[in-house]
């Protein structure tokens, strides 16, 4: 069941969400401001109205002879493994890199509760890995989880040997508490440890 500009539209706008509409293109232009910047999601029906298209163009630029490229690749790929909506893309032609997803509606239609969550879901992944992708094209190393740079900065602030006794102690609970979440372990005698 194929739906129309105007149904997306109307969808669209029962959200509360700010978005431009190019009636004659049939295109809606949400934006968005973020903390690594600003954000354009483009949103278009293809497959005569049996699908939706989301794109955040120009996360970054990578050209092709980029000594960097190969990573950026690497870990696009590991990216695109890792999150459940949104899709990394690349575009040789002119190294564009962004964020796509497609959603079939076929015989099925979409609410505004889904549309909403496909919107912040792609906006939020946006945000997330625009300084992780910048930081990685610049350096070739990808930033560490949000994770490793708390516990970094608990063990920093140990080594400082200006913590009471009972601070420390408190500090050194965090940061078993942060290790153990990060790796966590099996139980012995688990279903998985047996043959």
């Amino acid at each position: 069941m194929a739906i129309t500009f105007d149904e997306l539209k109307a969808i669209a706008e029962q959200t509360n969400l700010k978005f431009l509409c190019d009636q004659e293109k049939q295109i809606l232009l949400f934006g968005g401001l973020g903390k690594g910047g600003i954000y354009n999601l483009i949103v278009r029906l293809t497959e005569k109205g049996e699908a939706i298209y989301f794109r955040i163009p120009y996360l970054a630029v990578v050209p092709t002879d980029h000594p960097k490229l190969s990573e950026v690749m690497l870990w696009s790929m590991k990216e695109n493994d890792r999150v459940k909506i949104g899709r990394f893309c690349y575009d040789p032609n002119d190294g564009e890199v962004y964020i796509d997803w497609f959603l079939p509606l076929e015989d099925g239609v979409i609410t505004n509760q889904q549309f909403k969550r496909y919107l912040r879901a792609l906006m939020f992944l946006a945000d997330e890995v625009n300084v992780r992708l910048r930081h990685l094209i610049e350096t070739g190393e990808d930033l560490p989880s949000e994770g490793k740079r708390v516990e970094d900065m608990l063990r920093r602030l140990l080594a400082q040997d200006a913590l009471s006794e009972e601070e420390e102690v408190r500090l050194r609970r965090l940061l078993q508490d942060l290790s153990e979440t990060e790796n966590p372990q099996k139980p012995e005698g688990s279903e998985e440890d047996k043959p």
